[in-house]
């Protein structure tokens, strides 16, 4: 009896036992789902939050180029609308644009009519006629005496202009066409601009015509430096098509200032090929000057005036080189003679 009663009382303990771990099992099972459900969740939470982060960056990213794309592009229309608010000229600035011209013009009669390009010459009767055909000019030696036109023209006496003796070398004679012929519609240009308005000045024809004659300048130059005809042929070339450009309907102003530049460096190089390096800084320094005033407008208005005034000591440095060129050296020495003679 006690026997049973015993294994009664264990029977009902296992099965208590039994039943209590299957309850914990199943609650554990029931805790367990969401458990594993949330850390899904967490995971898709995090997803979503880095896709929207990067969405979010590159959102961010394309604003702020978009940003710096519209400062930059303010920037530009301010600083072209500070440019031309700087170029635009009264009528007494572009007057005195006109005035500063005339130094370069004056001159280069001066100095031709004066006799300057005959200073410094030895009178040299017995040698006046230099054999050119040493020289390594190859027109002289193709052409011969029939080049040395200016040589056979003799002396010149004439009471107008007692200075003047004997027609000068040919290479002055080109630098002092240039630097007439081209402050002429420099100064037409200028005046026109004294009554137009500003939108209508540089499409205007006078403003064209003042850049073509930059470009016969520079023509002329070029033969005033080195003397050679075939040299002077490849500038008039170029600078001829730069001329037919200035008349296109679309106007390329820097093209134009390029071109510009080209012609000075193809008229300025053989100074210093020909070794006058002192000569070649002075062109260079001359130029670094006017070129600041010109692009920086450091006194505003007033600065093109100020252009002017730098490159009105041009005829001056092309003519120290055309004197100094052999071709020139005979019909220096021959006025030297008529100066003498005629004294």
């Amino acid at each position: 009896m006690v026997t049973s009663v015993s294994s009664f009382h264990n029977n009902a303990r296992n099965e208590a036992k039994l039943l209590f771990s299957v309850t914990q099992q199943t609650m554990i099972t029931k805790t367990a789902a969401p458990q594993r459900k949330s850390s899904f969740t967490t995971i898709d939470i995090h997803l979503s939050r880095s896709e929207s982060s990067a969405s979010s960056s590159s959102s961010l990213g394309e604003f702020l180029d978009d940003t710096k794309k519209t400062k930059k592009h303010k920037k530009k229309e301010f600083d072209a609308k500070r440019f031309l608010e700087n170029r635009v000229m009264s009528p007494l600035q572009e007057a005195c644009n006109a005035v500063t011209m005339l130094p370069q013009m004056i001159y280069s009669a001066y100095f031709v009519l004066s006799g300057c390009w005959t200073n410094g010459a030895t009178e040299m009767a017995t040698q006046v006629y230099v054999d050119l055909h040493e020289s390594n000019n190859w027109m002289t030696r193709f052409l011969g005496d029939e080049y040395r036109w200016a040589e056979n023209l003799g002396c010149i006496n004439h009471p107008v202009f007692p200075h003047l003796t004997a027609l000068p070398p040919p290479a002055v004679l080109m630098v002092a066409f240039a630097g007439i012929v081209h402050p002429i519609f420099s100064v037409v240009f200028h005046w026109y601009c004294m009554r137009l308005e500003p939108s209508k000045r540089i499409p205007h024809w006078s403003r064209r015509l003042d850049h073509a004659f930059i470009h016969f300048a520079s023509a002329c130059a070029s033969y005033g430096t080195t003397g050679r005809i075939d040299y002077f042929l490849l500038n008039v070339a170029f600078n001829l098509d730069c001329a037919f450009k200035q008349f296109e309907t679309k106007i390329c102003p820097k093209r134009n200032v390029r071109r510009v530049g080209m012609s000075i460096v193809m008229y300025t190089t053989p100074v210093l090929l020909h070794g006058h390096y002192l000569l070649y800084c002075q062109f260079l320094l001359m130029f670094v000057l006017a070129g600041y005033s010109f692009s920086k407008y450091p006194i505003g208005g007033w600065s093109h005036s100020l252009f002017h005034v730098f490159l009105s000591f041009l005829p001056y440095l092309l003519f120290s080189a055309s004197v100094r060129l052999d071709s020139s050296r005979a019909q220096i020495n021959l006025a030297a003679h008529c100066a003498s003679v005629t004294a």
